[in-house]
C-alpha cells in the first residue's frame, strides 16, 4: 500500500530533518523523550513539530492535484550559559540546511521550501534556551 499524500509530505520532511549535519538528539512529534543528559548535565536537542493548512483545490474538475502548504519547526533546546549569538548560529544551520528551493520527495510527492527558513528570537524556558526555526513548505498533491 502506498503512503497517503499526509503521510508522504511528512516523511519527506522527516528525511531531510534526519540529514541535518547536527549530531542534537531529536524530539520526534507523537513519540515520548527524554532530555538527554551526559555527566549529570542536560545536554542540547532538536524539538521538532509541523503546521499544516488545509489544502486548497486549484482545479475545478474534482480529484486533482491540491495546494498544501504548512510550516516544519525546528526549535534548537539548547541549556543556558552561552552567548545568544552561539544558539543564534546553531538555529541558522538549520535554516541553511532548509533554504528556499530545497526538495524533498517521497513516494511521488515532492515538497518544496517557498522561502528562506525564519531563525525566530530565541527565550529561555525552564533553565533552556530555546530558538525555533519556521521552514515554510508547499506541495502540490
Amino acid at each position: 500500500m502506498s503512503a497517503k499524500t499526509e503521510t508522504a509530505i511528512w516523511l519527506a520532511l522527516k528525511s531531510r530533518i534526519e540529514s541535518l549535519p547536527l549530531s542534537y538528539t531529536k524530539a520526534w512529534p507523537g513519540q515520548t523523550f527524554e532530555v538527554p543528559h551526559a555527566a549529570g548535565l542536560p545536554q542540547p536537542y532538536l524539538r521538532v513539530g509541523r503546521i499544516t493548512v488545509a489544502p486548497v483545490r486549484q482545479m475545478i474538475a474534482a480529484g486533482k492535484p491540491h495546494r498544501r502548504t504548512g510550516a516544519l519547526i525546528v526549535t534548537l533546546v539548547y541549556p543556558l550559559g552561552q552567548d545568544v549569538s552561539a544558539y543564534d548560529q546553531i538555529a541558522g544551520m538549520v535554516a541553511d540546511h532548509f533554504r528556499d528551493g530545497t526538495q524533498m520527495t517521497y513516494g511521488g510527492v515532492c515538497v518544496s521550501v517557498t522561502d528562506y527558513p525564519h531563525v525566530q528570537e530565541g527565550f529561555e524556558d525552564n533553565g533552556f534556551w530555546t530558538v525555533p526555526v519556521r521552514i515554510p513548505w508547499q506541495c502540490f498533491a
